[in-house]
């Protein structure tokens, strides 16, 4: 379980740093700054927000409140992103990899004991 957790933190850093990147970057990002719509850009720093939450979390991989916590946050995010693809249609590879993060996620959150109890 722990290397699951271990990669869970990884993947999903990964993922939202690649997707703020992209987002951030990109032709509807900082580049269309005061045309106003910008929500690409808006959801780009939340995406590294949320990446930031794996960056946060690793050093305090062994303590149970704070691994229930971040699987709690990872959670609801992926799977809600998930939903929302899904529900919009347009990206099914992201749906895809929000849905796979999502559910490792719950596998984790409802074995966390095991994340912190193994050596």
């Amino acid at each position: 379980m722990r290397f699951g957790y271990a990669a869970l933190l990884v993947l999903s850093g990964l993922t939202e740093l690649f997707a703020a990147a992209t987002l951030i970057g990109g032709p509807e990002g900082l580049a269309a700054a005061g045309e106003g719509q910008l929500w690409s850009m808006h959801y780009g720093f939340a995406a590294l927000a949320i990446a930031s939450c794996s960056a946060w979390a690793w050093p305090l991989r062994q303590d149970l409140a704070a691994v229930t916590v971040v699987l709690g946050i990872l959670s609801v995010f992926h799977f809600g992103l998930a939903v929302s693809l899904a529900v919009a249609g347009d990206q099914p590879q992201g749906m895809i990899i929000h849905g796979v993060l999502a559910m490792l996620s719950l596998v984790l959150v409802t074995s966390r004991d095991k994340i912190v109890g193994e050596s």
